[in-house]
Formats: structure tokens, sequence, C-alpha cells
């Protein structure tokens, strides 16, 4: 009986020491969103949008159609803008990506970016799990992203993913000097073709107390958008 009992003793201690699942790190709560959800694994994506900027009431709506192609190290990393008004296309040297797109309080640098991040290695940017926090009500994994590049022009970023559904659901911009620069957050989210995909985001410019509200729709991926989409001579005819 005592060696029956010493041995229900010791399965009962053993079973009581089992040792919690490993908390997520940064990089892992990153790769499981993306996995889930795709966010930055589309080749091409064409979509239209309706942009409504704010100061302290709706100062403006324009209507855009974007035409993307993405690639994680960037060897086709260009942009043009047209212009129809002067009916001229230029390609954006560096600088004049910090330009706000179209007017609204998305610069040219951000509009690839908010997919170009998530595509970072850990030899582009330090991935770092910050404490739980919620947005809109809803508890996140909070991920801070530091670019390892120096001549980058923001310091770091913080992404917050949901504890469930690991869908993006606000992404914090920090400039060099520490502040908080823009802040994106996402609502209605719907699942096109294997991509999550945010119906509409806001886009406020922290410091000047501004934003921009975007409706995305008719969003398609992986359509087979050709290279020449982005030939300065289809930019030179509005394509």
């Amino acid at each position: 009986m005592t060696k029956r009992l010493s041995l229900l003793a010791a399965l009962v201690l053993i079973c009581g020491a089992r040792t919690p699942a490993a908390a997520l790190s940064g990089r892992e709560v990153m790769d499981t969103a993306q996995q889930k959800n795709g966010f930055s694994t589309w080749r091409d994506r064409v979509l239209e949008t309706t942009m409504e900027s704010y100061a302290t009431t709706l100062q403006r709506t324009r209507e855009a159609t974007v035409s993307e192609q993405t690639d994680p190290r960037g060897e086709k990393d260009q942009q043009w803008v047209w212009t129809p008004s002067a009916r001229k296309a230029r390609r954006l040297a560096d600088a004049a990506r910090d330009e706000n797109f179209m007017g609204t309080d998305l610069s040219y640098r951000d509009l690839e970016l908010i997919v170009r991040i998530q595509q970072w290695n850990d030899s582009e940017a330090t991935a770092t799990l910050e404490p739980e926090a919620q947005t809109d009500g809803k508890p996140c994994h909070v991920v801070g992203l530091e670019p390892k590049n120096k001549e980058f022009p923001y310091a770091r970023y913080r992404l917050w993913f949901g504890t469930t559904d690991f869908l993006l659901w606000k992404v914090e911009v920090w400039d060099l000097e520490g502040r908080l620069f823009k802040s994106v957050t996402m609502d209605r989210y719907e699942r096109i073709q294997d991509y999550a995909t945010a119906r509409e985001f806001n886009v406020a410019n922290v410091p000047y107390g501004t934003h921009t509200l975007f409706k995305v729709r008719n969003v398609r991926y992986n359509t087979g958008v050709p290279d020449d989409t982005f030939a300065v001579a289809n930019v030179q005819k509005g394509h």
C-alpha cells in the first residue's frame, strides 16, 4: 500500500510540474500574422480608394486607382507619379518619397512601407515583443520594429496584432527624435482571396493634428500586373 501511494504521489508531482508554453517572440508574432492573414505575401495588387482628408472637419475628398507590386528585397523599388494637370510623369527620388500622397496624410514612402516593413528579416530590422496592450478594445501583441539601416528616416515602428486573430489593427511610426509621428488604424477586415484586407484605414499625422480616412474597394490580388505598367511610357499616359 505504501509503495502504491508513493507512486501516485510521484505521478502527481510530475504532472504538476509541466513547463508552461513559451511566449511568442516578436518575430514569431509577425510570422504567425503572415501565415494566418498573408499581409505581405501577395505579388501584386490593384485597388480603388476614396480618400477623405480632415483637419477639424472634412477638407477634401479624392479618388484614386492604385496598382502595386511588392518585392521584399526592393530590386524593383521605383515609384512614379503622374500629374494630370501638367500631363507629366516624374520618378520620385528618395527624398521626394516623404511628400504626401495626393495631399493626404500618407506619404509615398508610407504607401510602400506599410507592407514592406512586414517583410523585413532579422538582418534588416530588430523585432522586439513589448507588453500586450489594447487598441479600440482589442487585446493585442505589440511588436517593436527597429530598422538597422541608420539612414532610414524613421527610428522605429510599433505594430499591434490581435492576440487571437493576428490581424494588424494599428501601426505607429516614430521619428528620429523619438516622437510619435504617425498612427495608422485599420478597420473592417475582409478576406479577399487568401489575404486579410482592411476595407478602411485611418492615417493620423500626430504633430499636425490632421488625418485621412482611406476607404478601399474592388481589391484584386495576384492578377499578373505586368512590369511595364510602371514603365515611363505608360505612366506618361496616366495609366
